[in-house]
């Protein structure tokens, strides 16, 4: 179509549409022999065949990745409880350490007053370091 034809005046437009252009894609499928259709259809096999194989080495690098970030999974996991079982332990050896200065300190009759005098001047020789 023209653009007078789809802008033009009324009486001068075509009363019968254009005909349809036609699409690459709706070509009928030629009328070949038996023998060269046969070679078509094993050419479309070995491209499927070929893309199947594609997709299964996809899925097996898939699989592999996902046992892979699993093992690694497994390990952080292992190695978390390992850092919480050492931690509790940690804890528990600071916990039976104070306890056994505090019944050192009261058998030896060490008063609050001179703990908190020693440390404060082992504070008091950080801060001189520190400042100087």
């Amino acid at each position: 179509m023209t653009r007078t034809q789809l802008f033009g005046r009324p009486s001068l437009r075509q009363s019968t549409p254009p005909a349809r252009v036609e699409s690459p894609y709706d070509k009928p499928p030629p009328q070949l022999s038996a023998k060269h259709n046969e070679a078509y259809l094993l050419s479309l096999e070995s491209q499927n065949n070929d893309e199947m194989d594609t997709m299964s080495q996809k899925v097996a690098a898939l699989k592999n990745l996902g046992v892979k970030m699993g093992s690694e999974i497994n390990k952080s996991i292992k190695m978390n409880d390992d850092i919480t079982n050492r931690f509790e332990h940690g804890q528990l050896y600071l916990k039976n350490t104070y306890n056994r200065m505090v019944v050192m300190s009261q058998r030896a009759g060490i008063t609050w007053r001179m703990w908190v005098l020693v440390f404060f001047i082992i504070f008091v020789c950080f801060f001189y370091v520190w400042i100087f």
